[in-house]
């Protein structure tokens, strides 16, 4: 049966609400600022050198963060699921075009975050939204400090072990390309090592 909006909202503002404490008064100020959207895979969410104000938290789906070389090639950054808040801290802290793309790999529905709106009417009478947004950009700072030290001090082989450890139920929805550019490598090499790398986990 598929959820209506407000089944959507009511769902994410409960997961909210379990982790940190979000009174349904305080939810109500953010409403306005909320739109469900269902889009197909390969939608493009953010591209790169594009201003944003807003994030998006996934009820459904999965996105990918990549970022475009001068001569055209993807090299992914990250994969996100469910339950996620995600999108580019630097376009809005810094109010500057962001330095990388945001695109759904399945058909997925997400809730777009208007934080432009939020901060101007939510933020100052919103402790609720205060916690939520000082959360949401930890977790942030914490996936790219984590995918910050898988780059620079573990081989391709332990990367490789780390993914399947942290995405296990991701391993096989992700196009292997997809898994390759994220690891640093080829397609034809993770296609050769890749049972092997399974085997020596």
């Amino acid at each position: 049966m598929t959820m209506t909006e407000q089944q959507i909202l009511a769902n994410m503002r409960q997961h909210f609400d379990q982790l940190l404490d979000f009174p349904e008064d305080q939810w109500k100020l953010t409403l306005p600022h909320l739109s469900v959207k269902t889009v197909p895979a390969k939608y493009s969410l953010q591209s790169v050198g594009e201003k944003s104000t807003r994030h998006y938290y996934i009820v459904d789906g999965l996105v990918r963060f990549y970022y475009i070389t001068p001569d055209g090639k993807e090299l992914n950054k990250g994969f996100y699921k469910n339950n996620h808040i995600v999108g580019s801290l630097s376009a809005i802290i810094l109010d500057e075009p962001c330095r990388f793309a945001i695109e759904t790999l399945e058909p997925s529905t997400l809730v777009s975050i208007d934080l432009g709106g939020i901060s101007a009417t939510a933020t100052d009478t919103s402790p609720a939204w205060q916690r939520l947004h000082k959360y949401s950009c930890e977790m942030m700072l914490i996936r790219n400090e984590r995918r910050e030290a898988e780059l620079l001090t573990m081989t391709t082989k332990q990367r490789f072990q780390q993914f399947v450890r942290n995405f296990p139920d991701l391993f096989e929805r992700i196009p292997q390309y997809h898994i390759a550019s994220y690891l640093g490598i080829t397609p034809v090499a993770l296609s050769k090592y890749k049972q092997q790398w399974l085997v020596n986990q």
